[in-house]
């Protein structure tokens, strides 16, 4: 910057005047601003706003179709439905077939039950005279028995010469319907007993004896 010479002139005080002392000042202070409102001064550069992050979009996938239904599986579940409904109603109906009918009392559920003849009453021993041996049937359901009993008894038992065991007894028949069956009893110190009988399928035979005193045969 160039500045003008100060004005040259005569001097004609040693101090200077005081009012041309500021006068001098406000001159030059004027020309520097005038200067320097023309002197082109540098724009600063603006700040640039900071680029923001952009949003990262994320793309779903959309989940493939279902399958359509098997006829086969629809049918299976129809069953399946139709099965629990009849398992149902088995266990209903009867439920509400009962509903409100008076309860069952001990003595009619035991008249329902079916007779079964385990142990059917003979006639007893007494009426057997000494020498004799009688014979009694009753139904026996699905097998054929022969029970074996002597007053006194201990007496031996031979079925179809086989022994058998002592009185009283009872022995399994395996034979022929009809097919004859001999038993003998014997025992020491009185006369052995003899009885046929023919052989039957669902019958229980009791044959009891009366020993008589006296001569003894332990053979068959």
């Amino acid at each position: 910057m160039n500045t003008p010479p100060f004005p040259r002139g005569p001097v004609t005080d040693a101090s200077p005047d005081p009012d041309a002392w500021s006068q001098s000042l406000m001159g030059r202070t004027e020309e520097l601003a005038h200067l320097q409102a023309q002197t082109p001064q540098e724009a600063e550069p603006a700040e640039s706003p900071a680029p923001q992050a952009q949003p990262r979009k994320r793309t779903f996938q959309a989940p493939p179709p279902p399958p359509p239904p098997s006829p086969l599986a629809a049918v299976l579940k129809l069953c399946g439905a139709a099965a629990g409904l009849l398992a149902a109603s088995l266990l209903v109906l009867p439920a509400l077939r009962h509903f409100g009918a008076p309860p069952v009392t001990p003595e009619e559920v035991a008249a329902a039950r079916p007779e079964t003849t385990l142990a059917p009453s003979f006639d007893p021993p007494s009426e057997v005279r000494e020498g004799e041996v009688r014979e009694q049937r009753a139904f026996m359901e699905g097998a054929s028995l022969l029970m074996v009993d002597s007053a006194p008894s201990g007496a031996t038992v031979f079925v179809n010469g086989r022994t058998e065991g002592a009185t009283p007894l009872s022995v399994t028949l395996e034979c022929v319907t009809d097919a004859p069956v001999t038993v003998k009893l014997t025992r020491r110190g009185f006369s052995s007993l003899e009885h046929t009988l023919p052989c039957r399928h669902d019958t229980m035979t009791q044959l009891f004896g009366r020993l008589r005193k006296g001569k003894s045969s332990a053979k068959p």
